[in-house]
């Protein structure tokens, strides 16, 4: 008669050793997809894709509203002053890159200070000149990575001077008729949309995002809010 076959000692503490290590593997993976969940919602103030008025953005109800087949206008306040705007530039020239044919975007300079309001009457004057690609990055260069400032609009023009423009049509421009009306309109629109710091992006003329949830963000919010305007018309 066949003995029967022994178990081979140890091979069911070998099994419930092999559950026990899987369960708590198991516990660590789902630990940690919360850990980082919530990282990220603490981080962004939101799980992606979802954006929220009043937490996410603010809405201007008193404003011109877009009309049906125009633009989708996207808006930088910002101000060659500004170091977060300096910083901002790189990312958003190429989000700049990827928009659809319905969206146009512009920057707005700020005049939080009268320095700041010599920086947008130059950006103001070199737009119009057709100056301003050869001298934006090296506005924000000057200013930032060698300590140039700007006092007087005299002191830019010889800045200016060679890099797109004459000195003399510079000083043309920054003080001609057609600069100070876009100063002033600048000026209205901060105060409608009540930016009170920069660099904020505004779509629409209506919805207003600042960068309190961060830049890549701040873009994604964009993105959205384009979505939503063009299912309003």
């Amino acid at each position: 008669m066949k003995a029967k076959a022994t178990p081979r000692a140890g091979s069911r503490t070998d099994r419930q050793v092999a559950r026990i290590r899987q369960a708590i593997i198991g516990s660590v993976l789902v630990l940690t997809a919360v850990v980082l969940g919530a990282g990220i919602y603490y981080t962004t103030g939101s799980t992606p894709g979802t954006f929220v008025a009043g937490e996410h953005y603010m809405v201007i109800e008193e404003t011109t509203r877009r009309r049906a087949g125009e633009p989708i206008t996207v808006q930088e306040f910002f101000s060659y002053g500004c170091v977060h705007c300096r910083n901002f530039d790189p990312m958003l020239e190429d989000w700049k890159k990827g928009i659809a044919e319905d969206v146009r975007f512009e920057r707005v300079p700020v005049t939080f200070s009268p320095a700041w309001t010599v920086l947008a009457q130059t950006y103001f004057a070199l737009e119009e000149l057709d100056a301003l690609e050869r001298n934006h990055q090296r506005l924000f260069r000057a200013i930032h990575d060698t300590g140039r400032q700007f006092a007087t609009v005299d002191a830019m023009a010889d800045f200016i001077a060679g890099n797109g423009a004459t000195r003399e049509a510079f000083l043309a421009a920054a003080n001609g008729p057609t600069v100070r009306a876009r100063l002033r309109d600048a000026e209205r629109a901060q105060r409608t949309l009540m930016v009170s710091g920069v660099p904020t992006l505004v779509v629409a003329n209506r919805y207003v995002v600042g960068m309190n949830m961060g830049r890549k963000t701040a873009l994604e919010i964009v993105d959205h809010l384009i979505e939503q305007e063009r299912g309003a018309n």
